[in-house]
């Protein structure tokens, strides 16, 4: 499965960069982003993890420039993209919804890479763990924010949703390394967990302090620049699922066969 290298951040950080900024000047400043939008784009969140993890599993050979990161995000987006251009022109001539097409389109592929990933499942009960405890440290974090008044803005629905993606991703990433003894393949989190003392339980109070300092600075800002409002939520919309697609691969991988 490899370590990333320095040299990869910064490739992946130059394609995230330069597929958003295609998608405010060309995308949506003619597609809401919206509640339907979100919606369409749902089933290729699990498609990316899936080719992902079959690849992992060996179901596909490994390739950075389809199966993995950064080849991985740039398919689930293209696919997305061409099916809701088709979408448009079909609505031209027939009404149909883009949107279901999109989505439609989005859930034909998840079915047929979640047909060749199934099999390959050989310990389901390992997946809950990780969700049983994300879903148990969640529950005590809305009882906290609701005690102390300046906490609210994070029990708003998309920003609970952000904590429990980048918490399942900790919390996924503390049971397999700690219990079913993977590594990590990221480099500042393997120094950090050395730091801990070759225990990755640290990666759940750094995900959960990190994204609470990014989700009051999105607040923060949104509040002042009440003109970028659609960013903002393209913003919060990135991170969930830079979150919740390690975290969901993080929580599936361990129970699957991997020789």
């Amino acid at each position: 499965m490899g370590t990333y290298q320095v040299q990869d951040y910064i490739i992946y950080i130059c394609i995230l960069y330069a597929i958003l900024w295609l998608f405010l000047r060309y995308f949506f400043n003619r597609i809401n982003f919206d509640r339907k939008f979100i919606i369409s784009v749902i089933p290729y969140i699990p498609l990316g993890i899936f080719i992902r993890l079959a690849a992992d599993v060996g179901i596909f050979e490994w390739n950075q420039l389809w199966n993995v990161t950064p080849g991985v995000y740039i398919l689930c987006v293209s696919i997305f993209v061409i099916s809701f251009f088709i979408g448009l022109g079909l609505k031209r001539i027939s009404k149909i919804n883009p949107h279901y097409v999109a989505s439609f389109t989005g859930i034909i592929f998840l079915a047929y890479v979640s047909y060749l990933l199934i099999p390959k499942i050989i310990y389901p009960e390992r997946i809950l763990f990780p969700i049983l405890l994300t879903s148990t440290l969640l529950f005590f974090m809305y009882l906290l924010f609701s005690l102390v008044p300046r906490f609210s803005i994070f029990q708003r629905i998309e920003n609970m949703a952000i904590i429990f993606a980048h918490i399942l991703d900790g919390s996924a990433t503390f049971i397999a390394y700690n219990y079913f003894d993977f590594s990590e393949e990221h480099i500042l989190p393997n120094i950090l967990i050395g730091i801990a003392g070759n225990n990755a339980i640290i990666m759940i109070p750094l995900k959960l302090t990190v994204v609470l300092i990014v989700i009051y600075i999105l607040e923060k800002y949104e509040k002042e620049d009440k003109e970028n409002k659609k960013l903002y939520r393209i913003l919060k919309f990135i991170i969930f699922v830079m979150g919740i697609g390690p975290g969901l691969r993080n929580s599936i991988l361990p129970s699957l066969y991997l020789g």
